[in-house]
């Protein structure tokens, strides 16, 4: 079996390396051609999965590594019997934490207080709810909207209106473009004249949520900040944007290692069930530990976040991609995400010299 994988999905060798000969390629650039023969294509949200890449191949296996599935035209692969599978859930928690890190940066650099402000969560799901709870960890006023599960009977939500008016807005919504609640550009100008004066928009699930040219307008003119860690038209993004924006990161919020290994665990799985054969055991991290020491500072949760999710390292390594000519911006992004350094979820940091406070609060978030 040949099995053509994303280079940058780590744990490959532990798991299809198994069942057959593994072909590592570049996802962004990954042309038909190299899957003539291929049986399975292991892939991440930069491929286009469609027609155009996969027909007239032997490719009979799809599996993203990915929570969204926006990437792959599940309607044609069903239609041509290819099974895909995806990896809903696999790194929530990394999502959810490095949101409050970008959070925390934002308000610090606004000269806010980042547990005085009220946030409003759009979407509720596997990111959106582990968001939420920990926000409430830190005794902030959150509200959460997502219409789907309003629909479905779940209780505790909120309309739109009512969410987009919080100091804080936070999208957490899968990038779809038909059915009952498309999300592609769902933040437009309409949306965004009903938040608030200085209200701040953050963004980690996709860049095509939002409308480019009508948030560029809204930060230009200074009525509103944003903290994007995605971007539309991803790689080609407006180097202004980013200029505009109060946090820049690389689209690298799900990038913990916990989080990777779980997409490829995820995928594995599904794949093992399509072959009819039981899955190999992993090696994982569970019980391995990073100590941190938590220094007196005026806001010691604001400092184990950065140092933890080193956002402002990233921030300004978008900040140095506006020097640069389009496609070579476009280039540069890529790299900054391709060589993300590795990042543990909090589970894996065990606090160490810190007041008792600040350790109940630090365990309520996840840590060790």
């Amino acid at each position: 079996m040949k099995i053509v994988v994303d280079r940058n999905i780590p744990g490959i060798d532990g798991s299809f390396a198994r069942h057959g000969d593994i072909e590592r390629v570049d996802g962004r650039s990954l042309e038909r051609k190299q899957l003539a023969d291929a049986d399975a294509l292991i892939t991440r949200s930069i491929t286009r999965v469609d027609a155009g890449l996969l027909e007239g191949t032997a490719v009979r296996f799809v599996g993203t590594a990915t929570i969204g599935t926006d990437h792959l035209d599940t309607h044609w692969l069903e239609q041509q019997g290819i099974t895909w599978a995806s990896a809903p859930g696999c790194n929530a928690d990394a999502a959810a934490q490095y949101t409050l890190a970008i959070i925390f940066l934002a308000c610090e650099r606004l000269g806010w207080k980042a547990q005085d402000q009220s946030v409003g969560i759009i979407g509720r799901g596997n990111v959106g709810s582990r968001l939420q709870k920990l926000l409430t960890v830190l005794g902030m006023s959150c509200l959460a909207n997502d219409p789907p599960l309003a629909d479905s009977g779940k209780s505790g939500l909120v309309s739109l209106d009512e969410a987009l008016s919080q100091d804080i807005v936070c999208l957490q919504v899968p990038l779809t473009r038909h059915g009952p609640y498309p999300t592609f550009h769902m933040i437009d100008a309409e949306r965004l004249a009903q938040m608030n004066d200085s209200a701040l928009l953050v963004n980690t699930s996709r860049g095509d949520v939002l409308d480019g040219t009508a948030v560029l307008s809204q930060l230009s003119n200074g009525r509103l900040h944003a903290a994007l860690d995605v971007w539309p038209g991803e790689p080609d993004i407006d180097p202004a944007l980013i200029r505009a924006t109060t946090v820049a990161t690389p689209h690298v919020a799900g990038y913990s290692e916990d989080g990777k290994l779980n997409g490829t665990l995820m995928i594995y799985q599904a794949f093992c069930k399509w072959l009819g054969e039981p899955p190999t055991t992993r090696t994982n991290k569970d019980n391995e530990f990073l100590d941190i020491i938590v220094h007196a500072t005026n806001n010691p949760v604001s400092s184990v976040l950065d140092a933890v999710c080193f956002v402002q390292r990233h921030d300004s390594a978008m900040r140095r991609l506006t020097d640069l000519p389009p496609n070579e911006l476009a280039v540069m992004f890529d790299r900054l995400r391709r060589e993300y350094p590795s990042r543990r979820d909090f589970r894996a940091w065990r606090i160490c010299r810190v007041e008792k406070n600040v350790a109940l609060t630090l365990n309520g978030l996840g840590f060790s």
